[in-house]
């Protein structure tokens, strides 16, 4: 990985700018959440020389991030293409509504975008182990990009981490600590253990500069027709931050005229971020977590705080759903509109009604949804939905 521009990373609490091969995963000074900047002077000035066009996701912006395009070419992650749902669109009553579905990365859930950099930074170091703490996805991730690099992976997960994602994380060749309870319990004992090694966790500055990616990829697919508004789900914070981070690059490298609203969908039984987004709120730990979502149940999360400056600096907001109704959109949209969605994508989905609802998004409006995994990662959770209505 080259430390050039436009990536540097920024430390608000210090004040100083922190040199990227000084950075395992928070300020060496002081141990601070560090920021990811982008220098908008030194991308193009038009998006098709944004990077090769005839390639796609990582390989298509890696150099523009610091990233060796040959280190990057190996487990091709990016590349998602929105796809237009119109039957969606209209049901929502919205103007145009798009899906983009992350699940088509190489372990399928964006989680792979972030864990190319992040473990490229870590082999860089000569580093002979990967940790991280995990709901399940990253740590198959983690495992797949760790194994390619020659380095160890040890992840950290719950015992109510999905089967598939324990089984191909040792698949894949990766350690796993599973811990009794939910993730508060995988972050406690990944933060209390004596065990070594490179931190790829949420807070790694290395995973936000992979969700830059994201954000270009979505532009690109949309032919640079830029939404109105973006809907994600939101579990640590970290992924829109750096989606954040990317477009907002492109609005001041002039590359798009505005910068899309960015809102944070949460299931109502695990909505910190969402319940901060509230004026005069701040980001407190969800005393008593309970979703069927098991990806987005992250009781405190550790990228709060920066999730919140990039949703307000991007006059967005957050929104919180059931998880019946986040259930229920993602069938309809698998049943009707030709795509699949999963059930963590179903909460932005169902977020977007909600927040027609609220007058948040007005009906001449464009939205674009990010699912982040395969539907096959949750098909037991939407099948037992469709078993319960008694099909």
């Amino acid at each position: 990985m080259n430390d050039v521009a436009p990536a540097s990373l920024y430390c608000p609490d210090c004040a100083e700018l922190v040199e990227c091969r000084n950075v395992t995963v928070t300020c060496p000074d002081c141990g601070g959440i560090l920021r990811v900047r982008l220098d908008p002077s030194v991308l193009p000035d038009t998006p098709d020389e944004l990077g090769d066009p005839g390639r796609s996701g990582l390989d298509r912006f890696a150099a523009l991030l610091g990233l060796d395009p040959t280190e990057s070419s190996g487990l091709a992650a990016g590349g998602s293409t929105p796809v237009e749902c119109s039957s969606l669109a209209a049901d929502a009553g919205v103007e145009t509504l798009w899906i983009a579905d992350e699940g088509r990365n190489p372990t399928g859930s964006t989680a792979d975008r972030e864990m190319a950099f992040a473990i490229l930074a870590a082999a860089d170091r000569d580093t002979e182990r990967v940790v991280l703490p995990s709901t399940g996805h990253a740590a198959q991730s983690a495992a797949a990009y760790a194994g390619r690099a020659g380095i160890e992976s040890l992840a950290y997960v719950p015992s109510r981490t999905p089967f598939l994602n324990k089984a191909m994380a040792n698949v894949h060749g990766g350690d796993l600590s599973v811990v009794e309870g939910r993730y508060s319990d995988a972050l406690a004992a990944y933060e209390s253990s004596d065990e070594h090694g490179f931190p790829v966790d949420p807070r790694s500055p290395f995973r936000r500069l992979g969700d830059v990616t994201l954000a270009w990829d979505l532009l690109a697919g949309l032919d640079w027709i830029v939404p109105d508004v973006i809907v994600l789900p939101v579990g640590h914070g970290h992924r829109i931050a750096g989606l954040e981070t990317g477009l907002r690059a492109a609005v001041d490298a002039g590359l798009i005229e505005a910068m899309p609203r960015l809102y944070a969908a949460q299931p109502e039984g695990c909505d910190p971020i969402v319940t901060a987004c509230k004026p005069g709120s701040n980001i407190k730990p969800d005393a008593a977590p309970d979703t069927i979502v098991g990806p987005l149940e992250v009781p405190d999360p550790v990228l709060g705080q920066v999730a919140l400056e990039a949703i307000e600096d991007s006059d967005g907001s957050g929104i919180a759903v059931s998880d019946d109704d986040a259930l229920a959109v993602a069938v309809e949209a698998n049943a009707t509109a030709g795509v699949e969605c999963s059930a963590t994508g179903g909460v932005a989905l169902a977020g977007v009604s909600s927040l027609i609802e609220e007058g948040e998004i007005g009906p001449s409006e464009s939205v674009l949804v990010v699912d982040p995994l395969a539907v096959a990662a949750e098909a037991d959770i939407l099948r037992s939905h469709l078993m319960s209505t008694g099909i």
